[in-house]
């Protein structure tokens, strides 16, 4: 039986569910979604199912591309290749297909990350024009009993914090947790913290504990304030630890941040960009 390269459509979300987990189990991070976080992950990275690529064999979908979109720029959601059939060239057949997609739908460039310690993918990469634009480590955060501040911490709309988002934060987030991708995440956490009523930090949080974005004002930091914010989500969501997922290495605030609570580094990733 032939394999076929073709897009996203009208294929059984189960089935590229099962392509991922099987793609995704000896990665340095094994991304094991159930099926439901995977669906909320589709919809939150605005997933576009005509401009993602698949390779398929009879009823078993073997490699998956999978793309999601923001105004100009086109983002790499997932990619990866079930471990039986590697070798076989497949991703690079999903890549020109979807680049070929991207490009006649007029979008500018396409954005994603690899990890750092695989030379070999970067390699690739940059061979087929990709540059790398920022580095990015991961953290692991257990909760700890730390000081509370003065602050009144609510629970809110993604509404209410949005049009603050640019003036609290010092670097703009990665593409997954830029403003558009918790406003599109169906079951984000969102809490602000008070001062004489104002707003003056905030914390957007997924249930599986993965943090979007935390911001306090400049002139709010070192009053406690964003480890009160990290223990109410924790709480909120019932998590003991939380993730955060691509901090951009030059934002040293919040890398100094989380090495003073005790935060474990995971692994580290560059953002790859390729301009049409």
């Amino acid at each position: 039986m032939s394999i076929e390269i073709r897009n996203a459509q009208n294929i059984d979300r189960q089935a590229l569910h099962a392509a991922m987990l099987d793609a995704f189990s000896d990665y340095d991070i094994p991304l094991q979604p159930t099926l439901d976080q995977f669906n909320a992950m589709l919809a939150q990275r605005q997933f576009e199912p005509e401009l993602s690529s698949i390779a398929v064999e009879g009823d078993e979908v073997l490699a998956v591309w999978f793309i999601g979109t923001h105004d100009h720029r086109a983002h790499l959601i997932a990619s990866g290749t079930r471990i039986a059939h590697r070798g076989k060239g497949l991703a690079k057949q999903l890549a020109a297909r979807s680049e070929a997609e991207i490009i006649k739908a007029g979008f500018k460039l396409i954005q994603f990350e690899c990890l750092t310690s695989n030379q070999r993918a970067l390699s690739l990469y940059q061979k087929q024009g990709h540059e790398i634009n920022r580095e990015f480590d991961c953290f692991s955060l257990e909760i700890g009993d730390w000081a509370d501040s003065d602050c009144e911490v609510k629970k809110v709309d993604w509404a209410t914090i949005a049009p603050h988002t640019t003036t609290l934060r010092d670097v703009m987030p990665s593409w997954q947790n830029e403003d558009f991708a918790v406003e599109a995440a169906p079951e984000a956490v969102c809490l602000a913290a008070y001062g004489n009523e104002k707003l003056v930090a905030y914390l957007a949080v997924a249930p599986s504990g993965a943090i979007y974005q935390l911001a306090v004002a400049q002139n709010h930091r070192h009053n406690h304030i964003g480890q009160s914010l990290l223990r109410h989500a924790a709480q909120a969501i019932e998590k003991p630890k939380l993730a955060f997922i691509n901090i951009d290495k030059t934002d040293h605030e919040t890398i100094g941040f989380l090495t003073h609570l005790g935060a474990q580094k995971t692994v580290s990733q560059y953002e790859l960009i390729k301009r049409f």
